[in-house]
């Protein structure tokens, strides 16, 4: 059985500049992912999810900004603590990739490079 088995590619937006901890397990940062899931204008839904990204990624991501679109592949982690008695459950992305959306949108939501892209 592959450990990859938990795996969810998202893309978004930064919502706040990445928070960098250093742990006796090593680096740690977190932050918001903005994530459009469906609809138009007043209708539209946008999940905010909270990534969390280990080691070297997270030092990566700690120059991020606010507003940055983003790829990221991962996997959900659930993770519960108690509470003044009453239990409590965390859902995260524990990132495992990431890097920057490069898609240029234009006018109609449809992405396309530019005119004048070398690609």
């Amino acid at each position: 059985m592959s450990v990859y088995n938990n795996t969810v590619v998202l893309k978004g937006n930064v919502c706040k500049e990445p928070e960098l901890k250093e742990t006796t397990a090593g680096h740690v940062a977190k932050f918001p992912l903005a994530v459009f899931r469906n609809g138009k204008g007043d209708e539209a839904v946008t999940d905010f999810l909270n990534v969390v990204c280990w080691h070297d990624l997270a030092r990566g991501v700690s120059a991020l900004n606010k507003g940055t679109r983003l790829i990221v592949i991962g996997s959900v982690i659930t993770r519960s603590y108690e509470a003044e008695g009453v239990k409590k459950y965390i859902t995260e992305v524990q990132a495992r990739e990431i890097g920057l959306d490069v898609a240029i949108k234009k006018e109609g939501g449809r992405e396309e490079l530019s005119e004048d892209s070398p690609f």
